[in-house]
């Protein structure tokens, strides 16, 4: 699993529109949470999460371990856009 999320991470970081949303992500941090460019960005990374996946394999976002949540918990407590960021990215893959 480990060898697999390396190379997912490696691949990611590989391709340019994909780096983009990662730091377009990391702008965000510092926006207003009511910031309409947070609702652009959370569709393009569920957009790309999808199209990236598919919509059989898409990343489990309530994962039995309560690492990934605690993580990500964490890094949204720093930031409010990310917050809603995050609950927008969630409900979009979802629907």
């Amino acid at each position: 699993m480990a060898c697999r999320q390396r190379n997912d991470q490696a691949e990611t970081l590989a391709n340019p529109a994909l780096r983009q949303l990662f730091l377009d992500y990391d702008h965000a941090h510092d926006l207003d949470a009511d910031d309409p460019r947070i609702d652009g960005l959370a569709r393009r990374i569920a957009k790309a999460t999808r199209e990236r996946y598919g919509p059989d394999e898409l990343p489990e976002l309530d994962a039995a371990s309560e690492t990934p949540a605690l993580i990500q918990g964490t890094a949204n407590a720093s930031s409010p856009a990310w917050q809603r960021l995050d609950t927008l990215i969630r409900a979009q893959l979802d629907a």
